[in-house]
C-alpha cells in the first residue's frame, strides 16, 4: 500500500481561514434579454412626439450603449443633457427615463 508523501495537506486548526473575495458592487443596467422590447418602446416614444429621426436614432443608440455598458444612471444623465439642448420635450424625457427604469436589471 502506497503512503502519502509529505504528510497532512489540509488546513490545520491553528491556520486562519481564508475567505473568498467579496462580490463586486452590482449596478443597474439595461436587461440584455429585453433589448428588442426596449428598442420598440423607445421608437414608439420617438414617433409619438415626432422627433427628428436622424437625431433621435443617434440618441437612442447612445442611450442603449450607455444603459447596457455603463449604467442606467449614465444613460439618464445623457438623456437629461440632450433634453437641455432642446432635442425633445420634457414629456418625452420623462417617458424615456421611466422606460430605462422599467427595463433595468442589476448586473
Amino acid at each position: 500500500m502506497a503512503g502519502r508523501s509529505g504528510g497532512y495537506r489540509g488546513r490545520r486548526n491553528s491556520e486562519p481561514r481564508i475567505h473568498p473575495p467579496h462580490e463586486s458592487d452590482r449596478t443597474s443596467m439595461l436587461s440584455q434579454g429585453r433589448m428588442s422590447s426596449f428598442r420598440y418602446d423607445i421608437k414608439e416614444i420617438i414617433s409619438h412626439y415626432k422627433i427628428n429621426e436622424a437625431e433621435a436614432y443617434s440618441v437612442m443608440a447612445s442611450v442603449i450603449a450607455k444603459g447596457s455598458r455603463i449604467s442606467i444612471e449614465a444613460a439618464r444623465e445623457y438623456v437629461l443633457d440632450q433634453e437641455k439642448t432642446g432635442l425633445y420635450p420634457k414629456e418625452a424625457l420623462d417617458e424615456i427615463c421611466n422606460l430605462l427604469v422599467r427595463y433595468s436589471k442589476l448586473r
